[in-house]
């Protein structure tokens, strides 16, 4: 059960966001592993996911690497908060 629900967390946090997440199957299924090995502590946030898969691009897969190089860098959340408070 326990298993069933971090993969649907897992899809959630991949699912299309724009430019910041992998937008086919194909591509979120390049990325899944390294979103629960490398950034399992930013599911379920989308944006947190994307951001973090790009600040770790050198310990990804291959395959999700270059998923992450087709769309421009996502902002962190840090810097969103930064942007909007101004």
């Amino acid at each position: 059960m326990r298993i069933q629900f971090a993969i649907a967390v897992a899809f959630i946090a991949l699912a299309p966001v724009g430019a910041s997440a992998a937008e086919t199957q194909d591509e979120q299924n390049a990325c899944m592993n390294d979103a629960f090995n490398v950034c399992g502590h930013a599911i379920p946030d989308r944006d947190r996911v994307a951001a973090c898969l790009s600040k770790n691009i050198r310990k990804i897969s291959p395959a999700c690497r270059t998923v992450m190089q087709r769309y421009p860098k996502p902002t962190s959340t840090a810097n969103r908060a930064k942007l909007t408070a101004n």
